[in-house]
């Protein structure tokens, strides 16, 4: 960020007691906090147990508009409280960049009550004193669902569009991905995640694959999940960053992006 960057601390509450075990972001989910001005750094999530836990999940998704998308689950061993043990808690460091808007969601999978407490902080830019050179970064909060299969990889088939950089009519000058979040929904066979970068015109080119393994998910076991991390990923305005899957399994991708222009 810019030295005329300025933060203002977003702090969200919510308890979550009923019991949702559906990965696809239906039953009941809970909102956390919500981004706002440039976008919200949501820096970690404090899940703490207000009584006895037994073995299940807490699960993190962002919701923009109609359409909300697992992010995270977060393993909850069984633990009895007492004078002497301590309730089930835990800091989970995110660094999530929530566009404007969008909202932080939590869900337990087991009918316990659980606090859930996000740490945050909006930016936006001191635009009075700002020198012409300023760079001004705004959150993507990109998210795509995948499942029908597509063995290819010349771009056909069936590709799903995670994100589209901000075009350069309305001033934007790119967009920088720092990581994208494979989660899956369902239990998984091996196979293939592919991602492509298409241009504004038809091109679409294979630049990324990630192995898939074997993962039997239930309410005590993580479905499976990989994040991978881009130091110098920028995609030219108006070009998109897809996907698609080898197997006819459900896939939610979810991209840490910022588009970036110049002030004033």
């Amino acid at each position: 960020m810019a030295e005329e960057t300025q933060y203002i601390a977003n702090t969200g509450m919510v308890t979550i007691s009923t019991g949702n075990d559906n990965l696809d972001g239906t039953g009941t989910i809970s909102t956390v906090l919500s981004g706002s001005l440039n976008g919200t750094l949501v820096k970690s999530v404090i899940i703490k147990a207000q009584g006895n836990t037994t073995e299940g999940m807490v699960r993190l998704f962002v919701k923009g508009g109609a359409t909300t998308r697992i992010i995270g689950e977060i393993d909850v061993p069984a633990i009895t409280k007492s004078s002497r043990n301590c309730a089930f808690g835990i800091e989970v460091p995110l660094d999530l960049k929530l566009e404007s808007g969008y909202e932080l969601m939590a869900s337990t999978q087991r009918a316990e009550v659980f606090n859930v407490i996000g740490f945050g902080l909006n930016w936006e830019y001191y635009s009075s004193s700002v020198r012409t050179d300023t760079t001004q970064y705004t959150a993507v909060s990109a998210m795509s669902a995948v499942a029908t299969a597509n063995p290819n990889l010349d771009g056909t088939g069936t590709i799903a569009t995670v994100l589209t950089a901000g075009v350069a009519a309305s001033g934007w000058k790119g967009c920088k991905i720092n990581s994208v979040t494979i989660k899956a929904t369902v239990s998984t066979t091996p196979g293939m995640i592919r991602f492509f970068i298409k241009d504004t015109s038809t091109n679409i080119k294979l630049f990324l694959e990630v192995p898939v393994q074997y993962v039997n998910k239930s309410s005590s076991a993580l479905s499976f999940e990989e994040t991978i991390f881009f130091p110098d990923l920028y995609l030219s305005p108006g070009y998109s960053l897809l996907v698609s899957t080898e197997i006819a399994e459900s896939f939610i991708v979810s991209a840490d992006a910022l588009n970036w222009n110049y002030l004033p």
